[in-house]
């Protein structure tokens, strides 16, 4: 017969497993939308490559800084998107490991900005890393029954 506290052990191991893939499949598309930032920068490119026509005496060539918009731009986008998809892809090896507890709380709440599947895996991060039994894998001492005046006194 399996104890309640064994129960929750196994839940726990399980529910530790299936996370992480949480968090892949998450990086992998923020990976994916970066990829966004790509059109930006081709257009940047184009803007300040290609050949433009004179018609009429006045040139219809764009301001040489918009191409450069266009590429920071790009730059931009894509550098954010993959910091954060380096960030989840990082938080699922955390959780395999049972290392840095706050910093996988901190990217599953920077997670649920990416609606909708962000935010389920955000939630269910937060749901499973703050049980107390969960908290103990990753080496936090529980708190007491009391809360944080407890601790001071």
């Amino acid at each position: 017969m399996v104890t309640e506290s064994e129960r929750q052990a196994i839940v726990d191991q399980e529910h530790l497993k299936l996370l992480p893939i949480g968090f892949w499949v998450l990086g992998a598309l923020d990976i994916f939308f970066s990829m966004y930032g790509l059109l930006y920068i081709g257009f940047g490119v184009v803007f300040a490559t290609a050949p433009y026509s004179v018609s009429g005496g006045a040139s219809a060539a764009p301001p040489a800084f918009l191409s450069w918009i266009f590429i920071a731009l790009g730059a931009a986008f894509m550098l954010g998107f993959g910091a954060v998809a380096a960030l989840k892809i990082l938080t699922g090896f955390w959780i395999r490991k049972r290392k840095h507890r706050t910093a996988c709380l901190v990217i599953s709440g920077i997670a649920c900005a990416s609606v909708p599947f962000g935010t389920i895996v955000g939630v269910l991060a937060f749901m499973v890393l703050l049980r107390p039994s969960v908290s103990a894998l990753f080496g936090v001492p529980a708190m007491p029954a009391g809360g944080p005046e407890e601790v001071a006194a």
